[in-house]
C-alpha cells in the first residue's frame, strides 16, 4: 500500500524541530541516500546566453572567451 500526502513546509520543518538528533542524521543520510537535495539544474543554450550577452554590446575577445569558457565548463561539459 502506498499513501501520497501533501504536507506543508512549515509542517515538515515542525515535524523536524520535534526529532532528536538521531533522527535528524538519519533523515539527512536518507535525503543524500535519494540525491532529493538536488533539483535539476535547467541551463540554458550557449547560444541564448551569447546573444543576451551580445545585446549588451560586449567586446568580440570577451565574447569569445565567455562562450569558450561556457563550451568547457562542467554544466556543459554533458
Amino acid at each position: 500500500m502506498q499513501l501520497d500526502v501533501n504536507v506543508s513546509l512549515p509542517n515538515v520543518l515542525h515535524l523536524i524541530s520535534q526529532m532528536n538528533l538521531d533522527e535528524i542524521e538519519e533523515v539527512k543520510n536518507k535525503l543524500v541516500e535519494k540525491e532529493l537535495y538536488f533539483k535539476k539544474f535547467k541551463k540554458d543554450d550557449i547560444e541564448d546566453i551569447m546573444n543576451d550577452f551580445k545585446k549588451e554590446s560586449y567586446s568580440d575577445d570577451f565574447l569569445a572567451e565567455l562562450e569558450n569558457g561556457l563550451k568547457k565548463s562542467s554544466v556543459y561539459a554533458d
